[in-house]
């Protein structure tokens, strides 16, 4: 399957899930980092993972709506994934992203989502960007920080096994 391109950046491509990326999708969803940070999404097999790149990716790009995206080296290895989700708790569409543990405290995901930021501003035309995190999830907090985004609030919604998050805004 042709995989459609998104974004570059320095070092990374951001391109469209295709079913290719069931080993990948797998991999990053069974670290116990994402499990903790993000949840268990049950996604344990080939099947499973073709059905999750199904309703979580390629649906959205059929809607032409709010989707996450694969994030590669341009040397090739899938290394996380990053894009756009529409939570019902939230007012706007929010940013996210995941990245497998080997690839992470390089300026990868911080790389990846500049990219992306700027393609909700200048080609999504969004003004309105917001960020969920767990409490817990300092890392990530620093990530959005230093991405512009301002801690809103906290909210409390059952998220897999996360029950408390907070909230950002791209100001």
């Amino acid at each position: 399957m042709h995989n459609k391109l998104v974004a570059q950046t320095h070092r990374c491509e951001i391109r469209h899930a295709n079913l290719d990326d069931a080993d990948f999708i797998i991999e990053l969803l069974n670290q116990k980092s994402f499990i903790d940070n993000i949840g268990d999404k049950q996604v344990r097999d080939r099947k499973s993972a073709h059905e999750y790149i199904k309703c979580s990716f390629q649906k959205q790009y059929q809607a032409q709506s709010f989707a996450p995206y694969i994030v590669c080296l341009k040397t090739g290895p899938q290394i996380g994934i990053a894009g756009f989700y529409q939570r019902p708790y939230l007012l706007g569409p929010d940013l996210g992203y995941a990245f497998l543990d080997e690839y992470t405290g390089q300026g990868f995901a911080s790389e990846a989502c500049k990219s992306l930021i700027s393609m909700a501003k200048n080609n999504m035309l969004l003004c309105d960007l917001h960020a969920i995190t767990d409490i817990s999830n300092l890392k990530s907090q620093r990530l959005l920080q230093s991405l512009g985004f301002k801690l809103s609030g906290e909210i409390n919604c059952q998220v897999g096994k996360l029950d408390r998050l907070y909230t950002y805004k791209l100001i």
